[in-house]
């Protein structure tokens, strides 16, 4: 026994030291990496980077070392975390010849990635032309071309089915079911309610498994998240083959399923691997993220008088512009300044998507420090939102901080900066306008627990779904 404690304790006085020298060493005599510290071994500091809230984890980290810049481990990679507008300007102006894209072993595993952003070698032309069909799809005109009608349909009929008769409802189950209809409409050319009621769960499950431990055994979340990208995959995969047979016959279709399918470069079609993954992928970033923004949205509206009024006159305004019934138009989403500026403050308090990861291409020096080439990059978007320096009051909800002028540049980035600023935007921007357009000239709310309780580390979500009262209008 006294072997066994001897021997244990030289363990862990070894591990110690380890870990210590291993925190403090330089690079060489010149090259200084950034404070910070990688934790316990195996398990690094994954545990507080994965469930603790992401803003307190930072803001623990920026009090430790007085700095916007400390390095870490996680999930087994020496990475270096960096946030602030000089960090948010220098990774966008910078790829990619400093940094380039990396993925978590999760999302590789999920969506079938490589560990950069790179296309495969086998027909890598077609693959990197799908891009550029999407692109055209998100543009404004792409939305209104393909969108438009579609969006006041499905709008009708979830106002129609989940509204109208009510006196109560839980808000964020809602716009759950409208955003991933929406998405199937949009994306893939299916208006079923059933259908998307019976993928609702996967995809829930599919986004939760991005940033889970990557242990993939039966009762982990990431091993639901894999059993939901595989039944998502396999479906969409089903729908390619009735788009390849509809475009056969001459069928003509306006999904952007349909639209990828029948895109040919060098004579070749995109594998449909390719198409399933691309599709999987668009459609979790934008569901999730719509109806969380959404959701909180709809809660502060109806907690403050003077932006709900605010709101109200700004929408009454464009509908006698364009006229009662009339769709709205590009135009008219432009016009909802104010709405927009409460949507901005919504994302800046809920973020969505708390950050993205990177790799260093070479040695990178920043602010003093050297990020060695290979390491990974965790570049915290979302570090500034609730940082007094940035944002007086930073933790109230002030829609007018948007207006005018608006924040410091690059403190406030929801969609990223620089050439890979999220694609999405104005697909954000039209389904949440249109929405809340549609919402406020119908009903009126008002929420039922002020207080409720945010739950979620890296995402936030209500721990009660956000429940109203409702009156119609």
């Amino acid at each position: 026994m006294d072997f066994f404690m001897h021997s244990l304790f030289l363990i862990m006085i070894t591990l110690v030291i380890s870990i210590f020298v291993l925190n403090r060493k330089n690079l060489d005599g010149t090259k200084t990496l950034p404070q910070g510290s990688f934790g316990w071994p195996i398990v690094n500091e994954t545990y507080q980077f994965l469930f603790k809230k992401i803003d307190h984890f930072l803001q623990e980290k920026q009090k430790k070392h007085s700095s916007d810049i400390f390095k870490t481990k996680l999930l087994g990679e020496p990475t270096v975390v960096l946030y602030g507008p000089s960090a948010n300007k220098f990774i966008s102006t910078n790829e990619p010849k400093h940094v380039k894209v990396w993925y978590l072993r999760t999302q590789r595993m999920l969506f079938n990635l490589p560990d950069h952003d790179q296309p495969r070698a086998k027909n890598s032309a077609v693959v990197a032309a799908a891009p550029v069909k999407i692109l055209g799809f998100l543009k404004p005109e792409g939305l209104f071309r393909y969108m438009g009608c579609n969006i006041e349909s499905i709008m009708h009929q979830h106002f129609m089915r989940n509204w109208e008769g009510k006196t109560e409802l839980k808000v964020y189950p809602l716009v759950k079911n409208f955003a991933l209809s929406l998405a199937y409409q949009f994306y893939l050319g299916i208006d079923d309610p059933l259908h998307v009621a019976k993928f609702i769960s996967k995809f829930d499950d599919l986004y939760s498994g991005i940033y889970a431990v990557p242990a993939n055994f039966p009762g982990t979340t990431f091993h639901r998240a894999m059993k939901a990208a595989s039944k998502i995959r396999e479906e969409i995969q089903l729908l390619i083959n009735k788009k390849i047979d509809y475009l056969s016959k001459g069928i003509v279709m306006n999904d952007l399923l349909a639209h990828l399918v029948g895109a040919v470069e060098d004579g070749k079609y995109v594998p449909k691997i390719e198409i399933s993954n691309i599709i999987m992928g668009l459609m979790n970033s934008s569901y999730t993220s719509i109806a969380i923004t959404l959701a909180f949205m709809i809660k502060h509206i109806g907690l403050d008088p003077h932006i709900y009024q605010k709101i109200v006159s700004e929408h009454a305004d464009i509908t006698k512009s364009k006229g009662a019934g009339a769709a709205l138009d590009w135009d008219s989403i432009q016009k909802m300044k104010y709405t927009w500026c409460v949507t901005q403050e919504t994302m800046r308090l809920y973020p969505t998507a708390p950050g993205a990861f990177r790799e260093a291409v070479t040695d990178i020096t920043f602010e003093g420090f050297t990020i060695p080439k290979g390491w990974k990059i965790f570049w915290a978007m979302m570090g500034t939102n609730k940082n007094s320096k940035y944002f007086d009051e930073a933790e109230s909800f002030d829609p007018s901080r948007f207006e005018e002028n608006g924040p410091v540049p690059y403190s406030y980035i929801p969609f990223g900066a620089g050439a890979r600023s999220c694609p999405g935007k104005d697909y954000t921007r039209f389904v949440i306008l249109t929405f809340i357009h549609n919402l406020v000239t119908k009903f009126s709310w008002q929420v039922m627990h002020p207080h409720e309780q945010v739950l979620g580390s890296l995402v936030p979500l209500p721990a009660n779904g956000i429940p109203i009262r409702i009156r119609h209008l």
